[in-house]
């Protein structure tokens, strides 16, 4: 059997971070041979962030001519990038929007998304519903150990969780995204003191905390990833 390597196309620091850190030591424990990560190209000299689809078709087609299966191994292509504001040139965007259940919306635009990439077969496209840090809420209770006094924010956000049920559905509107709501918590004047939210250090550490396991126990649509990554 051929040794499977795996090539993930992030967003951004945040998520090459999390790949590099938490997921990367999971997918090689269950056997892949190799994960390997890359941030997409935005203008010249920069990476990270999303602007437009084309800057993600170009590096995937990119990073699917520069590796080829061989007698002893298998490449496989994915992605991790965020549902939430994602550019409306991406494929099927528009026909998306009139899909009302969210998992739904994502099933159809990551189908599009292959559809359009044309790599079948080793490609195993991956949009974060809504976005990385709802993985952030699966463990909200650790970011007191990076965060100390931020007791009656954190318990906000425990609140926030509660009410929705499921981390992945954490974004009623634009300024209550995932990533908006913890900054707001953990920025909040008044207390022991005021901190700055790291987003790619700070994601890093909870998620490793938090761990593969219950992050898929918690988010469905995360987990069917991660399945299909092992099975693919």
């Amino acid at each position: 059997m051929k040794e499977k390597i795996i090539h993930v196309l992030c967003e951004g620091q945040t998520e090459q971070s999390f790949v590099e850190a938490v997921l990367k030591p999971y997918l090689m424990d269950c056997g892949v041979k190799a994960v390997k990560t890359v941030i997409v190209s935005t203008k010249k000299n920069f990476r990270g962030g999303i602007v437009s689809y084309s800057q993600v078709k170009k590096d995937l087609l990119l990073m699917g001519a520069g590796f080829h299966d061989g007698q002893y191994e298998r490449h496989l292509f994915t992605t991790m990038i965020d549902f939430y504001a994602l550019p409306k040139d991406f494929p099927g965007y528009e026909d998306a929007q009139k899909v009302a259940d969210k998992y739904e919306r994502i099933s159809f635009l990551e189908a599009a998304f292959v559809e359009d990439i044309g790599m079948r077969g080793c490609f195993v496209p991956y949009l974060q519903l809504h976005e990385f840090e709802a993985l952030v809420f699966c463990g909200i209770e650790y970011l007191l150990r990076i965060y100390p006094g931020r007791e009656r924010q954190c318990e906000r956000l425990k609140a926030d969780l509660d009410c929705i049920g499921n981390p992945e559905m954490i974004n009623d509107s634009p300024d209550s995204a995932p990533s908006k709501r913890i900054i707001r918590a953990i920025e909040e004047a008044g207390g022991i003191r005021n901190y700055h939210y790291n987003k790619v250090s700070v994601g890093r550490d909870v998620t490793l905390l938090v761990g593969i396991e219950n992050l898929r126990a918690q988010c469905l649509h995360f987990s069917n990833w991660v399945q299909r990554l092992l099975d693919t």
